[in-house]
């Protein structure tokens, strides 16, 4: 598949997934003008942006509606995630109880052929079916990010001897998408690790013609270099609500 493909499959699963029933396309993300849906009251989102590349497409409640129709008419697509725009979004948002959260998401360049670079360390695959053969190496409380479970599709090992020093797993959300994740153990980082296991599990999907996907937080830099060196680019922004009195509790943990 080619970059272009491989985004707009993307743009239809996050349609399908979030925008079901408010006559959203995928096409609505490549229009040069924003989109904004009135979200049914049932719907669990009081407030949901996100943007691939000309046009934002924006689902709000009716408490914030009309304000973001004028919100999002004075921006080019991507302005919306300036910090001014987040800003004025966070302080509407705080007027009905809830805060914000947001990030960028990752895909895979198709023209890059990577290559695994030798980090001194084995790298062990775990499929689906041996998985939680992990657990026996690992001390759970000494990873934060990655949870080798029965509902990973695949994970790929770095090990110093017999221990496990690096992860990076491989969840399933479609057939034809998975969203990657990985961690290395602080004693063990700026080694290359991360590099190596984020490139190994990506060539192994691509391999059976799956999509890998990544999600981080927007000042999570060494998250986003170690992507870039493994071919990947910044392929969306999103935003959406949170209750806030469950991210001050989030703070206060």
């Amino acid at each position: 598949m080619k970059n272009a493909e491989v985004r707009y499959e993307f743009m239809k699963y996050f349609i399908e997934k979030e925008y079901s029933g408010y006559n959203c396309k995928a096409n609505d993300f490549l229009l040069n003008d924003n989109k904004v849906v009135l979200a049914d009251e049932s719907d669990e989102d009081f407030y949901g942006m996100m943007c691939f590349q000309n046009a934002v497409v924006v689902k709000a409640k009716k408490d914030i509606y009309e304000w973001s129709k004028k919100f999002v008419s004075r921006h080019i697509g991507f302005r919306c995630f300036d910090f001014p725009q987040i800003a004025a979004l966070c302080k509407e948002l705080l007027k009905f109880n809830f805060s914000m959260q947001g990030g960028q998401g990752f895909l895979p360049d198709m023209k890059i052929k990577r290559i695994t670079p030798e980090t001194g360390f084995t790298l062990k695959i775990f499929n689906k079916s041996n998985v939680l053969n992990i657990l026996n190496y690992i001390e759970k409380a000494e990873w934060h990010m990655c949870h080798p479970s029965e509902k990973s599709a695949l994970v790929v090992a770095a090990f110093d001897k017999n221990k496990i020093v690096g992860l990076s797993s491989a969840d399933k959300d479609t057939d034809l998408l998975y969203s990657i994740d990985v961690e290395v153990l602080p004693k063990y980082q700026q080694k290359g690790v991360a590099i190596a296991l984020t490139t190994e599990i990506t060539n192994s999907l691509l391999k059976q013609n799956i999509i890998p996907f990544a999600t981080g937080a927007w000042s999570n830099n060494a998250s986003r270099a170690t992507l870039c060196r493994c071919g990947y680019y910044p392929a969306w922004s999103g935003a959406g609500s949170c209750n806030d009195n469950w991210a001050l509790k989030i703070l206060n943990e």
